[in-house]
C-alpha cells in the first residue's frame, strides 16, 4: 500500500479575525501569522516527505478563508516538482466547476511531462464552499453541469488525447493536447464523492474514488460502498480508493491524546466555519440537497462533527496508529493513503514529530499492506 503526506497550508488562529472583518467589525488588516510564513513552513514538510520515505505529496485547493490557502494546487505542485526528487505528486482536490475543463487537462498532462518518472495524481472535485463560489463569480446552482461535463472533458482529454464536446457549459471543438502524452493518463483520475450526486456521476465516467472525509468515517464509508454498488450496475468491476487520513503519532499515550484532541478538533472546527456547515443557504442551492439535511442535524448539534475527526482517525503510540490505518484502509479498500499530519492550530515543530515518528515505525509496517477492493457483499 503507498502512503501520501499532505499539506494543507492552514492559518487557523485567523479565523476569529477573519469572520470580524467579514461582519464589518474594526480589526486589524493581517493576520498575526503572516500566511506566506504558513506556506514556507508546509513546503518544507513536503520535503521532509521526500527524504522520510513517502510515496506522494498532496495538496487542496481552497480560496479567501484561512482553512487552506492554496488557490492552484497543481502550480503549487510544480514547484515542489523541482524541490523533491522522489514523491509522486497528487491533488484532493481540483474543484472543476471553478475552471475551464481543457485548461486543466493540458496542467495535469503538462505537470506529468516534467516529473518524468514520478507521476501525477490528479483527484477532481465539485466543491461545497458558498464563499468560494461566490468569490469566483460562479453560480452555485451550475455546479453539478459544470462538474458534469468538465468531467468528462478532462477525461477523455487524458484518455485520447483530444476531444470534441458541445454541451450546456463547455464548447469543446477538436481540443488536442501539447505536449503530447506518452499514452492514456485517465488512471492518473480519481474523484472526491461527498454526496450521491456525484456518486452517480464517477460511477457512470468509471473514474475511482478519493475518499476525503468530510463527515464521519462511518458515513464516508457508506457512502464509498454506495458508489461500489452503482458501478456495478453500470456493468464496472470494483475499484481501488484513495484515503485521506487525519494522523497524530507521539510516543507516548497521555502525549499522543493531548495534542490529538486538541488539534483534530480544532480541524473540524475550522472546517465546519469554513463550509458554513451549519448554515441554511444549501436549502437553497441546487444539487445539494443532501448537505442540507445535514445542516439540519448540525445546527443542533455540532458536536458529533466537531470530535469525529479525533474519535476515528489514526492518533496514538506508533502501534495503535498501525492498528488504526490499518483497519480503516482494509474497510476502504485502499491502495493508497493521504496522510495529513499538519491541521488546526498544530505548529510545525509538532507536526514534523509526529511525521518522523510515523516515518520510522509506522510507515514500515503499514506499506506491505494490500487491501482489496471493496466487497458488495449484502449489508
Amino acid at each position: 500500500m503507498r502512503i501520501g503526506a499532505t499539506i494543507f497550508c492552514q492559518n487557523y488562529a485567523d479565523w476569529d479575525r477573519y469572520e470580524a472583518d467579514e461582519r464589518g467589525e474594526k480589526v486589524p488588516g493581517r493576520p498575526a501569522t503572516e500566511d506566506r510564513a504558513i506556506f514556507a513552513e508546509e513546503i518544507e514538510v513536503a520535503k521532509l516527505a521526500d527524504r522520510l520515505g513517502f510515496d506522494s505529496v498532496w495538496t487542496v485547493e481552497h480560496h479567501f478563508t484561512p482553512y487552506t490557502m492554496v488557490t492552484n494546487p497543481l502550480q503549487l505542485l510544480s514547484y515542489l516538482a523541482g524541490v523533491t526528487t522522489n514523491v509522486d505528486l497528487g491533488t484532493m482536490v481540483i474543484v472543476l466547476p471553478w475552471h475551464n475543463p481543457v485548461r486543466v487537462a493540458e496542467d495535469i498532462a503538462m505537470l506529468d511531462a516534467l516529473l518524468g518518472d514520478r507521476s501525477v495524481l490528479a483527484g477532481v472535485g465539485r466543491g461545497l464552499g458558498r464563499r468560494e463560489y461566490g468569490g469566483l463569480g460562479i453560480d452555485q446552482n451550475a455546479a453539478r453541469g459544470r462538474f458534469d461535463e468538465g468531467l468528462h472533458i478532462v477525461r477523455e482529454l487524458l484518455r485520447t488525447g483530444r476531444c470534441t464536446f458541445s454541451g450546456e457549459h463547455f464548447e469543446v471543438d477538436d481540443a488536442r493536447l501539447r505536449p503530447q502524452p506518452p499514452g492514456d493518463l485517465s488512471g492518473t483520475l480519481y474523484c472526491a464523492a461527498g454526496s450521491p450526486e456525484t456518486m452517480e456521476v464517477i460511477a457512470r465516467e468509471d473514474v475511482p474514488p478519493l475518499v476525503i472525509p468530510t463527515t464521519s468515517l462511518e458515513l464516508s464509508l457508506q457512502g464509498t460502498r454506495h458508489l461500489m454498488r452503482l458501478r456495478e450496475d453500470n456493468g464496472l468491476a470494483p475499484s481501488d480508493t484513495k484515503l485521506a487520513l487525519w494522523i497524530y503519532c507521539a510516543e507516548t499515550e497521555r502525549e499522543a491524546r493531548q495534542g490529538s484532541e486538541k488539534y483534530m478538533v480544532e480541524y473540524g472546527d475550522s472546517a465546519l466555519r469554513h463550509y458554513e456547515m451549519t448554515g441554511t443557504h444549501f436549502e437553497g442551492i441546487k444539487g445539494y440537497e443532501g448537505y442540507a439535511a445535514r445542516a439540519d442535524a448540525l445546527r443542533a448539534d455540532p458536536t458529533p462533527f466537531l470530535r469525529g475527526f479525533y474519535d476515528r482517525h489514526p492518533w496514538g503510540t506508533p502501534e495503535v496508529v498501525v492498528d488504526k490505518l490499518s483497519e480503516l484502509a482494509e474497510q476502504f479498500g485502499t491502495s493508497e493513503v493521504m496522510c495529513v499530519f499538519r491541521y488546526g492550530g498544530m505548529d510545525h515543530a509538532t507536526a514534523k514529530r509526529s511525521m518522523e515518528l510515523f516515518a520510522d515505525q509506522v510507515l514500515p509496517a503499514v506499506r506491505p499492506l494490500s487491501p482489496a477492493p471493496i466487497s458488495l457483499s449484502p449489508l
